[in-house]
């Protein structure tokens, strides 16, 4: 969508570049905008939020150090992978239309949790699969594939989350709507003296960030909509009569990210606030804010997340997808140890 909204061939430039991509040949131009369009994160490109990119560690420069770094994080992600699928396959909450809030303030921290762990570990492991084979066929540098997710340290507010923790394979183009500061050419020679950046005013700032989030509150419920159409197809091959009703959950998940601006609104006021007593940032300051994004997220995430698990009940038959199979964990649990770990784990949660 962001090829609507922008002018790519004048706006933008790789770093391999040696003239504008408007004086290319066609077939050029071609492949050019092909390239771009799939360089989400803008790695290599004019457009590259430098902020929010963790660089490939220097000791991991090389193609073989690389590689085997990137298999150990496949290996330890997938692993999360499977103790995310495991937990909501024997939690009862995950099988029935009980609320995520039903087991207590613990359960439910890790309830609303398991499902967006379960993306995050996904994510990774399929960009090291892609890094892996890219900079092993030789068709990337090991510098062109950094961490799909920031540091999880930086997460102490709910606006670096999502600005240096969360992905950010949408970040460009969910940025793209409303007001932008002065943009330079990217052919433009740079300034012999660097001028100190100017600092926006508050509600342009936040009029923007507004207009990211409701844009990805939209593409997610195209999702539930995707998802809506798998219901009613199921729904219309099992019942036998027309009195069923069938479960509508678009929209269900928006109010989170709608939600999110009022988020980083309070927590702005509160640093401002702090910044007028005389507060700096400090160890202390940190942890509290760990804590307030936790919390503010453990309950925002309640209403989406009741709604994905139970969408995901009426569009799934029992025994369909990846949660049906056995995990590597239990499988290991059963030959090594000889405890049903899917057993014990659904019997203790069921009493929760």
């Amino acid at each position: 969508p962001f090829l609507l909204l922008v002018r790519p061939l004048e706006e933008y430039r790789h770093e391999a570049d040696k003239v504008p991509a408007y004086q290319l040949p066609f077939i050029q131009r071609y492949f050019w905008l092909f390239k771009m369009t799939n360089s989400p994160r803008g790695i290599g490109w004019s457009f590259k939020a430098e902020s929010s990119l963790i660089p490939v560690d220097p000791r991991h420069r090389t193609r073989a150090s690389f590689i085997a770094s990137r298999l150990q994080w496949l290996f330890s992600h997938y692993l999360l992978l499977e103790a995310a699928t495991l937990y909501t396959r024997c939690n009862p909450v995950f099988l029935s239309e009980a609320s995520v809030t039903s087991q207590g303030y613990v359960l439910q921290c890790l309830n609303v949790a398991a499902i967006p762990c379960q993306l995050y570990a996904l994510l990774t492991c399929v960009h090291c699969t892609l890094a892996v084979l890219a900079v092993g066929a030789n068709l990337d540098e090991p510098q062109a594939w950094p961490q799909p997710f920031g540091h999880w340290k930086n997460a102490y507010t709910v606006r670096k989350f999502w600005g240096k923790t969360w992905h950010q394979m949408s970040r460009h183009d969910l940025t793209l709507f409303g007001p932008h500061r002065p943009k330079r050419s990217p052919w433009d020679a740079a300034p012999s003296v660097s001028k100190p950046k100017e600092r926006e005013p508050w509600g342009v700032t936040y009029r923007r960030l507004c207009y990211a989030f409701m844009c990805s509150a939209f593409m997610h419920v195209c999702g539930d909509v995707l998802l809506q159409f798998r219901i009613w197809d199921d729904f219309s091959s099992t019942s036998t009569s027309g009195t069923t009703a069938v479960p509508n959950i678009i929209g269900y998940s928006a109010p989170y990210f709608i939600l999110q601006p009022v988020g980083v609104l309070v927590e702005d006021a509160i640093i401002e606030l702090g910044k007028r007593m005389g507060l700096k940032e400090s160890t202390w300051a940190r942890m509290v804010g760990y804590v307030w994004v936790w919390v503010f997220t453990s309950y925002s995430l309640v209403f989406s997340m009741d709604a994905l698990k139970n969408a995901a009940q009426a569009g799934y038959l029992t025994g369909e997808g990846a949660g049906a199979r056995a995990t590597l964990i239990e499988m290991v649990a059963d030959r090594v140890f000889g405890v049903q770990l899917a057993a014990v784990m659904s019997s203790w949660l069921s009493r929760m």
